[in-house]
């Protein structure tokens, strides 16, 4: 237990799990430790910590409104923000000075804000001249030296993003699963720390046990409409006989409709994910940072669907050149069975890299730096 409760105020992204599940192993070190937390969330990272520290007397869990900006290959598009459906009738203003009210009632000046692309806590962090670090994946392409175009997919709205929210920082974080080569001007002038993915305590931990008969994880984000109709999917994974296949869907979906003879479907979140995910060969996603990172460090190939994002389409081509699995548009049957045939390849091109994949835990070394800031570093 601490002798003095530090004051920490965590923002956490609400769009998917993956920024969830990054900050939960730094969020839990600090209440172990005895400090006074507070977090600004919303979407999925608000439901879940709300519940996970129900109760907590040193730890407030409170809603920020957070308005998407329309990117496009030039930067943000301002007009089609204003115009968007879901930034509509909700009053970002009056949920975000109440968070604000509770942040100043609850911690008064923090000893750090810690920001997972959440804007809100940075702002009472440049108002509370607190030390701000923000950690996410997105922070690599203000420093790397990326394609600007990739299937007609740019980056610049990210960078745009990153300057709109967190003009300046104390330290900035990338987490990222593949190295990044130095673009020769940084977008900031305090640098990027580029560091390997911030794994779940139960990823680190899992056992790999491969099932003798090939198995087949295939998850389809939340995040955006799919390219493919669902049942198609279920249909082309039951074609294939050489393999079984776990398929997680949607939480809305209606799970009982896309089983068939070699295919079990699940809801996103349910508990078996981790059982399927220690016993199976492979796994067919679209290609979220958050599932990529924990395939590589486990060592599963990868058949990876972009979503029309820039960041999936980059992670998605680092499957692919790197010889860690196929990148495709789309799920066909011709290439999940040249997936299929090709697992052995894959699978010892994962093990063998020592030049593309960025490998490790990074939660440690980001606790190390936060705790030195902490004291003064």
């Amino acid at each position: 237990m601490a002798e003095k409760a530090r004051k920490i105020l965590y923002g956490i992204c609400g769009i998917g799990t993956g920024h969830t599940n990054r900050q939960l192993p730094l969020v839990e070190h600090f209440v172990a430790a005895g400090d006074r937390v507070m977090i600004f969330a919303y979407g999925e990272s608000l439901a879940f910590y709300a519940a996970r520290f129900a109760g907590h007397a040193d730890v407030a869990v409170v809603p920020v409104s957070v308005p998407f900006y329309v990117g496009n290959k030039d930067g943000l598009d301002f007009e089609a923000t204003a115009r968007l459906e879901k930034n509509r009738g909700v009053d970002h203003t009056a949920i975000n000075s109440a968070a604000l009210a509770r942040a100043q009632q609850f911690l008064g000046r923090p000893d750090l804000v810690v920001s997972d692309y959440e804007p809100v806590c940075a702002q009472y962090a440049y108002a509370c001249a607190s030390p701000l670090v923000t950690i996410d994946q997105q922070s690599k392409y203000l420093v790397g030296d990326f394609p600007e175009d990739l299937g007609g997919q740019g980056y610049k709205d990210e960078v745009a993003r990153l300057k709109l929210f967190f003009p300046r920082a104390h330290k900035r974080i990338a987490c990222s699963f593949f190295q990044v080569a130095p673009k020769a001007r940084p977008e900031v002038e305090e640098g990027v720390l580029l560091g390997p993915a911030i794994l779940k305590p139960s990823i680190v931990d899992l056992v790999r046990r491969p099932t003798a008969f090939p198995s087949v994880l295939v998850y389809i984000s939340s995040q955006q409409d799919f390219v493919q109709d669902l049942a198609e999917v279920a249909d082309l994974c039951a074609e294939q006989s050489q393999a079984d296949f776990h398929l997680f869907l949607p939480r809305t979906a209606e799970v009982a409709a896309f089983e068939r003879a070699n295919v079990r479907a699940y809801r996103q979140g349910d508990p078996r994910f981790s059982e399927v995910l220690s016993t199976c060969s492979a796994i067919v996603s679209t290609a979220g940072h958050s599932l990529l990172s924990e395939a590589m460090h486990l060592g599963i190939p990868v058949y990876a669907i972009a979503l029309p994002v820039y960041e999936q389409a980059m992670n998605a081509r680092i499957i692919d050149s790197g010889g860690f699995g196929l990148s495709r548009p789309a799920i066909t049957a011709a290439d999940l069975s040249q997936f299929l045939q090709k697992l052995p390849d894959f699978t010892r091109a994962i093990a063998a890299d020592r030049e593309v994949l960025l490998r490790g835990q990074g939660r440690d070394s980001v606790i190390a730096l936060l705790e030195e800031i902490l004291v003064g570093g």
